[in-house]
């Protein structure tokens, strides 16, 4: 049997955290969600929905930066119009007032022949913007990994703090991390930790910006990532 983790976890914009006056135009939920399943499949997708909770009409831009991918998963994104193809990065939709859609991401497994189908993984960030408020913005992180065999992956747990940070991050519950790999958005590697006693880790010679951190676990299997950003 393949044990399959998908987790996918929102992250309010650095706008919204920013400022706690700030009311968003959209709701996204699930908000957090993981979601464990232990079948082999083609399609896993993350479900997901998008409501206006404004007045307005609003138009919403995505745009899906691959982090990691293995060469047999593809990923695709379904929103209130259609489900697009997996080249498709970037789209816009329009939402009425009280008005709703799906928004999933889809991780396609190419090399799927049941049973059993192969082991992949991969992660992906989406950022929506509200473009007639381009503070308005949400980003999300995609987590998706199998695992042949009938040991279970780590549960997605690990909380990361400080967040922004300005040089050191601290992990809680991170018993079952190995080891790390921070990307740029764009998906490049940029340092790699090893685990350490005490959970604190510094990317004080990393520039300002946002990354994605992930974790593996002993077997170096991907188990979860978020987003980090460095001030």
């Amino acid at each position: 049997m393949k044990n399959l983790l998908f987790t996918l976890s929102f992250v309010l914009g650095l706008f919204q955290v920013a400022n706690a006056q700030f009311q968003s135009a959209y709701h996204v939920w699930p908000n957090p969600s993981d979601t464990v399943t232990t079948q082999d499949t083609y399609d896993s997708p993350a479900h997901g929905e998008i409501k206006n909770v404004s007045s307005s009409t609003i138009s919403i831009k995505w745009e899906r930066n691959i982090i990691s991918l293995t060469p047999n998963i593809e990923t695709a994104v379904c929103d209130p119009v259609t489900c697009w193809f997996p080249i498709v990065g970037s789209m816009t939709f329009q939402l009425e007032p009280d008005s709703f859609g799906q928004l999933t991401v889809h991780f396609y497994n190419n090399g799927f022949d049941p049973p059993p189908g192969q082991a992949g993984s991969g992660i992906v960030h989406v950022k929506l913007t509200n473009l007639g408020n381009p503070a308005d913005t949400l980003t999300a992180v995609y987590t998706f990994s199998t695992l042949s065999g009938t040991k279970d992956l780590p549960a997605p747990n690990v909380k990361l703090f400080p967040n922004p940070t300005t040089d050191f991050f601290t992990l809680t519950h991170a018993e079952e991390v190995a080891s790390m790999q921070l990307y740029t958005l764009d998906g490049r590697v940029v340092a790699r930790f090893e685990h350490s006693s005490s959970n604190t880790y510094s990317i004080a010679n990393q520039p300002v910006g946002n990354y994605v951190l992930s974790f593996e676990d002993k077997n170096g299997q991907l188990f979860q990532a978020v987003e980090i950003q460095k001030r």
